[in-house]
Parts: structure tokens; C-alpha cells; sequence
């Protein structure tokens, strides 16, 4: 081994049981025991992410046909695509179990870790004119799962391109403009690819910071660009029928199929983007101007630490350094081969960059709060839930049976579900925080979901497996409990206490937080009604409704 490569082999190792579980923390959607252990065994973090580079996706739209087998008359929906019509309530539902159970049991956590990630930025939801579409939505979030390691640029185009992101932002069936009847092409997709997707509204710098003309941030891009970008993405509808009819969503292929150029409703003048700075010539069809139009965006400077910024926020830290942002930009501008927008290098920059891996940054502030969603997901990975036999009802009718956690009430996530954002904007945006942190220049976007409660009350009804919440929602997920159980049994409650600051804090609990949880089990552990399980289920619940646990290092 040369010199080179032993120093960096060096300074990717596993130093360690607790920093491979905050590493984990930060790459799936949890640490167990088995994890920690097998990125051990592996002994470093870069063969590790580039092993997880190799696994075979879970797609979710797949997950659904597979799982949905009929019941009481109902065909399986494998067989039935008109089913997605039919029964779209509860296959509203049963998206839902499809993510809960790909995040929870499959192995390629790092793909849909990022896939998550990526559907904060790139965001449809089922709030909006996809409420009644769940084929539509597995579909789009197929689309983050299979490009999740791919290029930004394709990446793009292919979000671009789907059915579900076309009827979201209103572009699908949308038309050139007619001056006889007053028509314009609609600009919703024009403003969000550029605002929300790939450039932001002001200037960057390399480190993500803005950059200013005369005290002042310079603007990306005007209202007139918006104009001229709404004429590029003109012509766009599903290849079922007739152009100004597919705007419908008419059957499963039209929503789950990308959208082909239908020309003769495009504008084929010249459009002038960006500042006027980039022409797309006059002459084009459909297919060009607008892979030229995300072409010219792709390239834009913006794009790098615009994307580096949200998915470091999403994976690591709230508050990233301008240099830890600067860097994975420098990854996203040049994959080390003259490659841009390679986002398997964006991936490593971010969850090998020096603050990531030892915290080189002001500890103070280094981390983020987990958001609703991650906290069930853990819990259910640590202790590894079973699954129940669950019956899909529309009504009241029953019409698919199948294996699922049956967890799926948005209400106990503080109203986070996946693709089920409130906006456009995400359930929050980067720069979301309270005020006594936004004063300090600091933010914490995901407070903005915790609520005044928190969300401590959910998560104990999931640990404690309150018997009014799981008859009220029919939760079927079940914790295996023997370990911890066990160690209750033999009195050993520093070791337990050990084992689940390990799996669930990387160790980070505070002495204080773990004395309390001691004197706990030793106070309550000789009330006759205290029975071992109970007491490991509420001293899991002391650590995962801690401060320590809340945000994660």
C-alpha cells in the first residue's frame, strides 16, 4: 500500500463502537447492534458507503404490487392496475407501509437514507392534486431511490420528466401561449426547478455564502426568466391520447410512465434565461429546449453549494461550516475525474468530510434534531419490530391483506409522512428555526415540526405499546425486547443503560440523563406491577425522550 493510501485509510477507520453508531446515525435510518458491529468489522467508513453503493435498490412501487394480494373477491393488484383507481384511499395507506417497511428491514439503508433526503429538496407530495394517485407517488419516489447514486443531471431530468412532478406543479398538458384566447403557459415549474430544486433565489459563493453587489444579494434569476422557462417547458403531457386530454391522469401507465413532447403545443421560439445570459435557439422541439433549459441549470455555479447545504443539513448538521459546505461543493463541480454532479462523490464529501467523521467543528453547534419521522424508525430498526398479517380496508370493505407495521398515521409523526409535505417548500425549509437560535445566526429546521408538546407522547406510546393508541390505529409493529429484558433479570442495569446510550445516542448521553435512568430502575424495579419488560420499555423511553437523543451528533 503506498503512503497516500494508508493515510487516508487512516483517517476513514472505525476508531470506534460509539462513533460507528453516530456515523450510522447519519447514514441509515438507525444504528442497531448488528450495524455497529458489521461497520466494525468492515474498519472503514469509505469501503463501508461504497459497499452500500453496491446493494440492490428496494423500490416502493414494486413493494406495493408485490404485497397487495386481494381479499373478499378482490384481485391482487398486480393483476388489477385499475385497482390503483379504484382502491386509491387505501393505497394511500399502503404507501406509507411500503416506506416504513423499506426503511426499517431492507439493507440498502444509505440509497433510501439519501432518497429520503432527496425528497425534502425535490418535492412532491400527497397534499395537492396528487392526493388520489398513490401509484403516482411510489412511482416519483422510485425515481429518488434508483438515481439516488446517479448524476444530479439525470437525476433532474428524470424528475423532470415524471407524470407525478408534472401534475404536482401543474406543467403536465401545459401549452404554448395562445393570444387569441389569453392563454399562458403556466410558470409553476419554471419558478420551483430554479428556486427549490437547483439554484436558489440569490447568488452563492463556493462556500454557500451569498454573494453581495453593493451591500446587497444579487438575484439568480428575474420574473422574466420565469416567463421565458414556462415557454421551455410547454409540450409535456402522457403519450395515452390526445394533448390537451392527458392533463386527466387517465390509468396506471399515464402516471407512472415519463411524459413524452407532444411538439406542436411547445413553444419553439427563442427563449432568453438566466439573466438573458443563456439562449435556447429559436427552432427547437420539445425534448431539447428543455434538456437544454436543465443543461444550463445543471451548470449554473449555484448548484453545487445550493445542493450541499440542503443534503448536509438533511444527513449531518443544521449549521455546516462555509469550508464543509465549500468542499462537497467542490466534490459536486468535480467528482475527482473531471465528473460533475457525480453524486456518489457528494455522498462521501458529506458523511466523510472531517466535521462529519470527528465533529472539527464548533461542538456546540454540530449536529441536527431528528425529525419526526427518524424516531419510529429507529426505534423500530433497534429493536427490531415485527410485522403483522394487516387488513386493507376502503371503507368498509376489505380489499388487501398483507405483512406491514400498520403504522401510518401521520398525526403521530407531527404530520410528517413521506411525500406528504404541507407545500412545495418541504414540511420546513433550510433556514426554519426558533427565534433565540435565528438571532445567533443559527437554525434548526426541523423544530418547526416538533410542535409545543414535542413529540415525546408519540414516541412512548410507541415504546410502551399503549394499548389504547395501538387498538385505536391498529399498529401492528412489535419491539423484540429479550436482550434488554434479560440484562433486567440479572440486575446488570449499567450495562443496559450502556447498551442503549450505544445504539441510540452513539454514547453521547449525558452522565446526568444516565444516572437518572439508574436511580429509576432501581427505585420502581421491586413495585410488584413492575415487570422486567415494562421497565425496559420505560427506560427505553427515558433515553429516546431525552434532550441527547433529540438532537443527534
Amino acid at each position: 500500500m503506498r503512503q497516500g493510501e494508508s493515510e487516508k485509510s487512516s483517517r476513514y477507520s472505525v476508531r470506534s463502537a460509539e462513533e460507528a453508531s453516530a456515523f450510522l446515525s447519519r447514514a441509515t435510518f438507525g444504528a442497531t447492534e448488528e450495524s455497529i458491529r458489521e461497520l466494525q468489522r468492515v474498519g472503514d467508513y469509505r469501503q463501508w458507503i461504497r459497499r452500500e453503493f453496491k446493494k440492490k435498490p428496494s423500490y416502493h412501487l414494486e413493494w406495493v404490487l408485490n404485497h397487495a394480494k386481494g381479499v373478499d373477491g378482490t384481485e391482487d393488484l398486480k393483476n388489477d392496475p385499475e385497482g390503483w383507481q379504484r382502491y386509491s384511499d387505501a393505497l394511500g395507506t399502503m404507501q406509507r407501509d411500503a416506506w416504513w417497511d423499506i426503511v426499517v428491514r431492507h439493507a440498502d439503508q444509505l440509497r433510501q437514507r439519501v432518497a429520503f433526503a432527496l425528497s425534502e429538496i425535490l418535492v412532491v407530495s400527497r397534499n395537492g392534486p396528487l392526493l388520489n394517485f398513490p401509484d403516482a407517488r411510489l412511482s416519483y419516489y422510485d425515481i429518488l431511490v434508483r438515481y439516488a447514486f446517479d448524476n444530479f443531471k439525470t437525476l433532474l431530468i428524470a424528475v423532470t420528466y415524471h407524470p407525478a412532478m408534472g401534475k404536482y406543479l401543474s406543467y403536465l398538458g401545459n401549452a404554448k401561449a395562445d393570444p387569441r384566447s389569453d392563454r399562458h403557459p403556466d410558470e409553476n415549474y419554471a419558478r420551483e426547478v430554479m428556486q427549490l430544486f437547483t439554484i436558489g433565489l440569490y447568488q452563492l459563493n463556493p462556500d454557500g455564502s451569498r454573494k453581495l453587489r453593493r451591500g446587497n444579494p444579487i438575484p439568480t434569476y428575474t420574473q422574466q426568466d420565469i416567463r421565458e422557462m414556462a415557454r421551455v417547458f410547454t409540450g409535456l403531457s402522457d403519450d395515452n391520447g390526445e394533448f390537451p386530454a392527458e392533463a386527466a391522469f387517465s390509468d396506471f401507465h399515464s402516471r407512472t410512465s415519463a411524459m413524452v413532447p407532444f411538439d406542436e403545443y411547445h413553444d419553439r421560439g427563442e427563449k432568453r434565461i438566466l439573466h438573458g445570459k443563456k439562449i435556447i435557439p429559436a427552432g427547437g422541439d420539445t425534448v431539447t429546449d428543455i434538456n437544454t433549459a436543465l443543461h444550463h441549470l445543471f451548470m449554473h455555479p449555484n448548484v453545487g453549494p445550493f445542493l450541499a447545504r440542503r443534503l448536509i443539513q438533511r444527513l449531518v448538521t443544521s449549521n455546516p461550516s462555509p469550508g464543509y459546505i465549500a468542499r462537497v461543493a467542490g466534490a459536486f463541480n468535480d467528482n475527482g475525474k473531471g465528473v460533475r454532479g457525480d453524486l456518489k462523490a457528494v455522498i462521501e464529501a458529506i458523511l466523510l468530510d472531517k466535521e462529519a467523521l470527528r465533529g472539527r467543528h464548533d461542538p456546540k453547534i454540530f449536529g441536527k434534531f431528528r425529525e419526526p419521522l427518524l424516531y419510529p424508525a429507529h426505534l423500530f430498526r433497534a429493536f427490531h419490530a415485527k410485522n403483522g398479517i394487516h387488513t386493507l380496508r376502503q371503507g368498509e370493505e376489505r380489499v388487501y391483506r398483507y405483512r406491514s407495521f400498520n403504522f401510518n398515521g401521520t398525526g403521530m409523526t407531527r404530520q410528517e409522512g413521506p411525500l406528504e409535505a404541507l407545500t412545495v417548500f418541504n414540511y420546513f425549509t433550510p433556514d426554519d428555526g426558533p427565534y433565540s437560535l435565528k438571532k445567533k445566526g443559527l437554525v434548526a429546521p426541523e423544530l418547526e415540526l416538533y410542535g409545543k408538546q414535542g413529540i415525546d407522547d408519540v414516541i412512548m406510546g410507541l415504546v410502551t405499546e399503549n394499548s389504547y393508541v395501538y387498538r385505536l390505529f391498529h399498529i401492528t409493529a412489535r419491539l423484540q425486547l429479550q436482550r434488554e429484558i434479560a440484562l433486567i433479570a440479572r440486575k446488570r442495569y449499567r450495562r443496559l443503560i450502556d447498551r442503549l446510550d450505544l445504539i441510540l445516542t452513539g454514547s453521547r448521553l449525558d452522565p446526568r440523563t444516565k444516572q437518572a435512568a439508574l436511580h429509576y430502575i432501581k427505585r420502581h424495579i421491586r413495585d410488584k406491577r413492575m415487570t422486567h419488560e415494562k421497565m425496559a420499555r420505560l427506560v427505553i423511553g427515558l433515553i429516546m425522550t431525552s434532550p441527547d437523543y433529540a438532537f443527534q451528533r
